[in-house]
């Protein structure tokens, strides 16, 4: 009986973590087209400014403002591919249950900065959206759109650490690899 419930809640675990996985997979590549947007902004201010004599005042502020979002919203993704920077000089000699005791340390500091964060980040973002902000100078676009994705991509940074902090707790406590 005890066993059945164990097993019906790490399957419901296991779906809890392939949905937040499948979530910020999702997202990373959406944003990825991002990539191509901001390559076609620097092209056209280029051809203008060298070709035409005339740069856009828009272009090359819009590609700066899009190159934060786009660097934010793919760190959930980042986060569950275990790309983080890392001392591995003694890390990577330890078993992998003991890897996930580290990571579970880390982790925990890691959602204590996330959710600070993720907290002034939202202020942030709903001043800016309330004052309806603007960036001053010749192009003056709201900062709401930009400044919101500080607390979506934060959101989706702790989804991916809550998704990472279970995957480390079952090899922590079983010695194995949460399918």
């Amino acid at each position: 009986m005890a066993g059945g419930f164990i097993a019906r809640a790490i399957s419901k675990l296991n779906s809890v973590v392939q949905g937040i996985e499948k979530a910020n997979l999702f997202i990373a590549r959406g944003i990825s087209w991002l990539n191509i947007v901001m390559a076609g902004l620097l092209l056209y201010h280029v051809v203008m400014r060298y070709f035409f004599g005339s740069p856009s005042a828009w272009a090359l502020p819009l590609t700066g403002k899009l190159f934060a979002p786009y660097w934010l919203l793919v760190g959930g993704y980042l986060v569950l591919q275990d790309s983080n920077p890392r001392m591995d000089i003694l890390y990577r000699r330890f078993s992998p249950r003991k890897q996930a005791l580290i990571d579970l340390l880390t982790y925990t500091l890691f959602f204590f900065y996330c959710v600070v964060v993720l907290r002034y980040g939202w202020d942030w973002f709903w001043l800016s959206y309330i004052r309806v902000a603007r960036r001053s100078g010749l192009w003056r676009p709201l900062l709401w759109p930009f400044r919101l994705a500080v607390p979506v991509a934060f959101g989706l940074i702790v989804l991916a650490g809550i998704a990472r902090y279970i995957r480390n707790l079952y090899l922590a406590i079983t010695g194995r690899a949460l399918e």
